[in-house]
């Protein structure tokens, strides 16, 4: 089995589901917990512009929930929600060691994967751009999955921009990391229906769901050895930054919601 370290943020609705998919499928060495400026978890005041102070509080309260049933869901030692109420306890259940780091191109975090030595780093959601040296260091490189079809819907919450212009299909995409946003090459993509959705949180619990899938099947093609890229050609698709507080506005009047 491919030797694997996990990169990404917290998430207590949809990520845990797919780190236990690739735990079932390979020998995972760490989980890391990128917590840094650009990490969701950490835009509180952002996401009161987008989304206005209702529908923040009602996520706020669902996540406050969803913490409190990890508690439980540990005091009962899994055995209530299988730990995917949080990255931390979907590494707790599995007996795989946890961290939470700030940057992960600093010189620490690249002394600690040169010796657990991984064959591929695995990012769900990780909120920084990799740089060298860690960014080549591992054997099989660095994926990464993106909530779009990529080349287009590249950069920033690509689920708030299918939203926003009404697309009827979306998807997700593994593809290689290189230090620049959501480039390298595509090695797995499917497309999903997504016109029926009104929220921003069904939407991703959909494309989440799809990565996932698409994270097993790569790590198996990449253990068999064939695994396919192909070119992900910028000037192909079209880059969306951060929403402004005008397009949040626009966002709510269009019927869409957080959650």
């Amino acid at each position: 089995m491919l030797k694997v370290i996990i990169l990404t943020q917290q998430d207590r609705f949809f990520i845990p589901n797919n780190i236990q998919k690739i735990i079932d499928n390979s020998e995972v060495l760490e989980i890391v917990n990128v917590d840094c400026k650009s990490s969701l978890q950490n835009k509180l005041s952002d996401f009161i512009k987008w989304f206005g102070l209702y529908q923040v509080a009602k996520l706020g309260i669902f996540t406050i929930l969803r913490s409190l049933a990890g508690r439980l869901d540990k005091l009962f030692s899994y055995k209530l929600y299988d730990g995917l109420c949080g990255v931390e306890h979907i590494a707790k259940k599995n007996n795989i060691p946890f961290k939470v780091i700030h940057d992960s191109n600093s010189k620490d975090f690249f002394n600690v994967v040169k010796e657990l030595n991984p064959d591929v780093i695995l990012s769900f959601s990780a909120p920084q751009v990799i740089k060298e040296p860690l960014l080549s260091f591992p054997k099989y490189g660095i994926l990464n999955v993106h909530g779009s079809l990529l080349p287009d819907y590249r950069g920033c919450m690509p689920s708030f921009w299918y939203l926003y212009n009404k697309e009827e299909y979306g998807g997700a995409t593994v593809h290689y990391m290189s230090e620049k946003i959501d480039d390298g090459d595509i090695v797995a993509q499917d497309k999903i229906y997504i016109g029926d959705c009104k929220s921003m949180f069904e939407l991703m619990k959909r494309t989440k769901k799809v990565g996932g899938e698409l994270m097993v099947r790569v790590i198996k093609e990449l253990e068999s050895g064939s695994l396919k890229r192909r070119p992900n050609n910028a000037s192909e698709g079209r880059y969306f930054t951060w929403p402004n507080a005008e397009q949040g506005k626009e966002f709510r009047a269009k019927g869409k919601r957080l959650i």
